[in-house]
């Protein structure tokens, strides 16, 4: 019964999930940009967090439809 409440990674027209409305993206898009305001002053050790959570920012401002200068602009 346990392996029935696991969620499925990949999205199908049959599932019963929505996709995200545009205030939740926007919601994670300002979120993300903080946080990596945040980890921009911190030291080398961080490199990996702070290079993941640069893809997430570019995706989710894509998805936004902003340009990549627009992106930059906002988490610089």
């Amino acid at each position: 019964m346990e392996e029935k409440k696991k969620i499925s990674s990949a999205y199908t027209s049959d599932s019963k999930e929505k996709p995200r409305s545009i205030a939740e993206i926007t919601a994670r898009y300002n979120l993300a940009v903080k946080k990596y305001k945040e980890f921009r002053v911190c030291k080398p050790e961080f490199r990996e967090q702070k290079v993941m959570l640069y893809a997430e920012l570019k995706s989710l401002g894509w998805v936004l439809g902003k340009s990549e200068q627009t992106i930059t602009k906002d988490a610089n």
